[in-house]
């Protein structure tokens, strides 16, 4: 008996050494990121959800500032439809928003492409081990790298190298204050870009994973909204925008698509050579969305509410930060 009560009390020891170190050696980007979500308490009323476009595109502070609207940018690198979907699953599960607003941009790459698995890491190591986690794990993710999912410290143990130099790369620059969203400091302007109506009406690979976003939704009482955040992209990317209006018809739901009617200035309003958008340009396509939310939505403005006066102080800090790091805001 003595012998078993050892062997427990050492796999529970081990078993808590393990979770201390997988804690410890954790990049600190998707805490910053995300922990603010799963600290808020009152129901959002806004997921945005999809790639880098809208990690750069949309800001929830300022959605708070002028509108009342409470949100979060839940956006992450080259996240694929498939990922989406789970992000959106795993998310509700903690906070369920009145609506979601799913990013487009890359419906035409598919989960099978292993490039995009390194990103995955942000959301996913955030994420503590559960039923949940592990089908996300294994639906999206190949059999080769589940061990480094679902068990982080087999990728992490060795950083103890790079934290000691120094050497530590940020894979994204958010700060618990934004919400989600991060800021690009920079200008780029936008050359050679050329705007095209025409439709590319084929299935694209992420398809049938948007289908099953707008059914999930609507089996969990959220309003799925289809979105395209401005960018400079190439013809044939703005064809398959284009096209996914027919895709939005045909599921009858709401299709913001920033490509057709463009609220910013390419030349001015980009920070880097492929078109991702810098302050001026996250602040013009949230001005816009924040009109189109309240138009079409019966949103009640939250500012002045004792549970959410936390928004207010991330916002002080938000608005430092900005003016500090990039300057007034520029809406021409």
């Amino acid at each position: 008996m003595k012998k078993a009560i050892g062997v427990i009390v050492w796999i529970a020891a081990l078993c808590v050494c393990l979770a201390l170190a997988d804690s410890f050696f954790r990049r600190e980007e998707g805490a910053k990121k995300y922990d603010a979500f799963f600290a808020e308490e009152e129901q959002l009323d806004v997921l945005f959800l999809g790639s880098s476009r809208v990690l750069d595109g949309v800001s929830p502070m300022e959605l708070w500032r002028d509108y009342g609207i409470t949100s979060y940018n839940m956006g992450n690198s080259s996240e694929c439809m498939d990922a989406t979907e789970w992000v959106l699953r795993i998310a509700s599960a903690h906070n369920k928003p009145k609506i979601a607003m799913i990013d487009l941009y890359y419906i035409s790459r598919s989960i099978e492409d292993e490039w995009h698995i390194p990103y995955r890491h942000l959301f996913l190591d955030e994420i503590r081990l559960s039923p949940m986690k592990i089908k996300a794990v294994t639906s999206t993710i190949p059999k080769a790298y589940w061990t480094e999912f679902l068990m982080p410290f087999s990728l992490y143990h060795g950083r103890w190298e790079e934290m000691l130099a120094g050497t530590v790369e940020p894979t994204v620059d958010c700060e618990p204050f934004m919400m989600g969203s991060e800021l690009r400091i920079g200008r780029y302007p936008a050359e050679d870009y050329v705007r095209t109506e025409e439709m590319d009406t084929s299935e694209q690979p992420g398809t049938a994973a948007l289908r099953r976003i707008v059914n999930y939704c609507r089996e969990q009482g959220i309003e799925p909204v289809l979105m395209a955040i401005p960018a400079p992209i190439s013809e044939e990317e703005q064809r398959i925008m284009n096209g996914m209006q027919l895709v939005a018809d045909e599921l009858g739901v709401p299709y913001v698509n920033m490509q057709a009617d463009n609220p910013v200035d390419y030349a001015a309003d980009c920070y880097d050579d492929v078109g991702h958008l810098n302050p001026d340009g996250a602040s013009k396509t949230t001005a816009y969305i924040g009109r189109w939310l309240t138009e079409q939505y019966d949103l009640e403005d939250k500012r002045g509410s004792a549970a959410l006066s936390h928004w207010d102080d991330s916002l002080v800090l938000y608005e430092e930060f900005r003016l500090a790091n990039w300057g007034h805001m520029t809406m021409e």
